[in-house]
């Protein structure tokens, strides 16, 4: 009896029902909005550095670590026949890489003018990388040209930004000027063989890559390496703790948080920004429901006191009226929900150009180290869609409780001499 009476009285107020309605939907389309944006961008950013950077860890000395802005050599990890002889005893796959800066010089003809660019070069094991990482694999991408690196060749790959940039093409000449590990300043001079378009726009940036072997003659490695790379199987976290259980304690391992770092701080901030703006949203149609709630109440106050003069309880009406905003906020979650869906459609197929509206016209967007999607695309996540309707729901029916108890306190005599 309660819920029909609930639904009788909506429809006794049709356009304040639909304006109110509207204003719950308005915010349960934003809500799903801004949800599929934020967890496209940030998870497509995520693989970017799992498929190119970091896989399920790293595993670096801790000194290493602490001074990882000069990237040191001199403090690799040496005795790699311990460390990977562990590895190979966990059946956890690994791939060695070496980080060291580079100055990259280039001299006029073929190139347009003389000069140099100082550049961050990842020594790269060719029988191993691509089974950790996706770099291999990138050469045989659209607009990716020339071949990627194999043992015993001294060539580099560079990322097709940053020889667009350059103006290298595939074949040109470039010599490379390095400190090594013993101190000395070492000079090679190599050959572009590959320029690489790759998932990752920080790759396509800035990378320059060399084939291990070739880095550990120029630096004089013997053999040392800055990290080892790894990737876990599927339900692999008993491997990862064990691993952690039995490295030496001047190894540590790296997760995506700790290399990805100027990013996550980044993703907390527009996470936190996103939580706030959803929050008002959902005040803003609180408070249009208790409006309306209010209004309905008071324009029936003879009516509520007629219903209590013929013994329904407080109660009983209470949850009247708690079931009226409660079905007042499913229909605006509904309306939501279609809405949000259909611009859903449009983000997960097209995506938000955030590059333009900064002037961008790139497929990334270059924030000084933290490289971006221009294009923000979203996903389907069912956990908003439940979200969002379930809180609409809750939230109409709790703030209808207000106004319906302050009406309740005044006696049924007062509520029957009220005017109509």
């Amino acid at each position: 009896m309660l819920l029909t009476l609930a639904a009788k009285n909506l429809l006794r107020y049709k356009r304040r029902t639909f304006i109110t309605g509207f204003a719950i939907a308005v915010g349960v389309m934003f809500y799903i909005f801004m949800d599929s944006l934020l967890i496209g961008w940030f998870d497509g950013t995520e693989k970017q550095y799992v498929d190119y950077e970091v896989a399920s860890g790293r595993i670096v000395r801790a000194d290493w670590w602490e001074d990882r802005e000069r990237l040191p050599v001199t403090l690799s990890i040496e005795d790699t026949a311990a460390l990977t002889s562990l590895l190979d005893e966990l059946g956890i796959a690994y791939t060695p890489r070496t980080d060291f800066f580079a100055e990259m010089i280039f001299y006029k003809d073929p190139f347009p003018e003389d000069g140099s660019f100082p550049v961050k070069i990842t020594a790269v094991d060719p029988n191993t990388d691509g089974k950790i990482f996706k770099l291999a694999e990138s050469i045989g991408y659209e607009y990716s040209r020339g071949e990627f690196l194999s043992e015993g060749s001294d060539g580099i790959v560079v990322g097709n930004v940053l020889a667009d940039r350059l103006g290298i093409e595939v074949g040109y000449p470039i010599r490379l000027q390095f400190t090594g590990r013993m101190g000395y300043n070492e000079v090679l001079d190599t050959t572009v063989i590959g320029v690489v378009k790759s998932g990752s726009h920080l790759v396509n940036l800035s990378g320059v890559f060399l084939a291990m072997d070739a880095a550990d003659y120029y630096l004089e490695m013997e053999g040392a390496v800055t990290g080892y790379s790894f990737k876990l199987p599927l339900g692999g976290g008993g491997m990862l703790q064990e691993l952690e259980q039995r490295l030496p304690p001047e190894y540590i391992i790296l997760g995506y948080e700790e290399i990805a770092a100027d990013f996550m701080a980044m993703q907390e901030m527009e996470s936190g920004g996103a939580g706030v703006f959803l929050f008002l949203i959902f005040i803003i149609a609180a408070v249009g429901v208790t409006n309306t709630m209010m209004m309905s109440i008071f324009e029936r106050r003879r009516e509520i006191g007629m219903m209590r003069a013929l013994g329904l309880s407080d109660r009983r009406i209470t949850l009247m009226f708690f079931y009226e905003a409660a079905m007042l906020g499913m229909v605006g979650a509904v309306i939501g929900m279609i809405l949000g869906a259909l611009f859903n459609i449009y983000m997960v197929e097209i995506g938000l150009n955030y590059g333009a509206m900064l002037n961008s016209d790139g497929d990334f967007i270059d924030f000084g180290g933290l490289v971006i999607d221009s294009r923000m695309k979203g996903v389907w996540n069912a956990q908003s869609f439940v979200t969002a309707g379930a809180l609409s729901v809750i939230i109409s029916g709790i703030v209808a409780l207000f106004p319906t108890r302050r009406m309740l306190k005044t006696g049924i005599p007062d509520n029957l001499r009220m005017d109509g």
